[in-house]
């Protein structure tokens, strides 16, 4: 499938935040997480994956409105997004030791 905007998934760094909680968007549990996630990295991952991916940046998440940090789309339909996540996260915890 190809990459469509319209039905991308969005993936924000807020996800991977180790400092953050379930309730203020953090989507994995901790040993998934990195401080300070990156969008780049987060980008190379989908990269990595194979899959198309578009890059918005000075996008704010909607709780951390004064933060903006950006996002990432990503292609749907090859992986889904509750698969997508620890896989992108694997990639950010083995960039970040780096």
């Amino acid at each position: 499938m190809a990459y469509d905007e319209d039905t991308a998934i969005t993936i924000w760094p807020e996800y991977f935040d180790i400092e953050r909680t379930r309730a203020a968007g953090r989507r994995l549990p901790k040993n998934l997480c990195v401080k300070d996630p990156d969008i780049d990295i987060i980008a190379k991952g989908a990269l990595m994956l194979d899959l198309e991916y578009e890059v918005q940046e000075n996008k704010a998440y909607p709780s951390n409105w004064a933060a903006k940090q950006g996002y990432v789309k990503i292609e749907k339909g090859k992986i889904p997004k509750t698969k997508l996540l620890p896989k992108i996260a694997e990639i950010l915890i083995k960039n970040q030791k780096k």
